[in-house]
């Protein structure tokens, strides 16, 4: 059996807390870091330290936008077993409510009321309802009046947060990841919120079975940009591209 991997702990106190926080987010997810963490004064970002070498530090040290436009970047470095990740995210991961329509809470949580309740356990994961993009693609499918029968495609899916909350409201939904981690734990989650998904690793659509109706895009611009093309053979004069990893100058 092999040893559970080792992951890198990177924790950046940043300011201003806005936008240098989301442009941050941007920049490392163009490095291998898969999980993120939002703090009161930065981020906490997650990379499989066999993915992280010195040039991955010295890139740390010199982003080019981020480095131009914060008044001030510091940061921190220290390991993580896989096995003490639970304690780790238990101690910062807090409910959230969006927009009155859903709740998102982890296991632990005493439950929120709300039309949606969600129920996460993000593990090794992206994707608690925290982060801002995910807040706002949170937001975005709860005001939708039904998605009764709609195709779905969650790309990036991380926990799967965004595909759970769509078969919540009747959609049939696919999720891809890149990381097998996260497609365990994304059948996990829609067991614990009693719907059924189609997950599966890939580091793009390719197989995927389209058309669908919506493709949901809850990823870094450097990605959307390289993929866009797939999605749209995956689309027909219909459907809608939902994107978000962009920010304005």
């Amino acid at each position: 059996m092999s040893a559970d991997p080792v992951y890198f702990e990177l924790t950046f106190m940043v300011m201003p807390l806005e936008p240098i926080r989301d442009v941050l987010v941007d920049e490392l997810s163009a490095l291998p870091f898969d999980t993120f963490l939002e703090t009161e004064d930065g981020v906490k970002a997650y990379v499989d330290q066999s993915l992280f070498n010195a040039n991955g530090l010295n890139a740390v040290d010199h982003f080019p936008y981020t480095s131009s436009i914060a008044e001030s970047i510091e940061w921190t470095i220290s390991e993580i077993q896989q096995e003490n990740w639970n304690a780790k995210w238990e101690s910062d991961f807090k409910p959230i409510v969006v927009a009155d329509r859903v709740s998102v809470i982890a296991p632990f949580h005493d439950p929120i009321k709300a039309d949606y309740e969600l129920v996460i356990e993000p593990k090794m994961s992206f994707g608690t309802g925290h982060h801002q993009t995910t807040y706002q693609m949170l937001d975005f499918l709860s005001r939708l009046e039904s998605l009764e029968n709609k195709r779905i495609l969650d790309m990036g899916c991380g926990t799967s947060i965004l595909a759970i909350l769509a078969a919540l409201k009747g959609a049939n939904c696919d999720a891809i990841d890149i990381d097998s981690w996260c497609i365990e734990n994304s059948l996990e989650n829609a067991e614990r919120n009693m719907v059924s998904i189609n997950a599966w690793q890939d580091n793009s659509c390719q197989r995927a079975e389209g058309p669908y109706d919506i493709i949901l895009a809850n990823i870094n611009r450097n990605i959307l940009l390289d993929q866009v093309s797939d999605y749209v053979t995956h689309m027909n004069a219909s459907s809608e591209l939902w994107v978000s990893g962009f920010y304005i100058e």
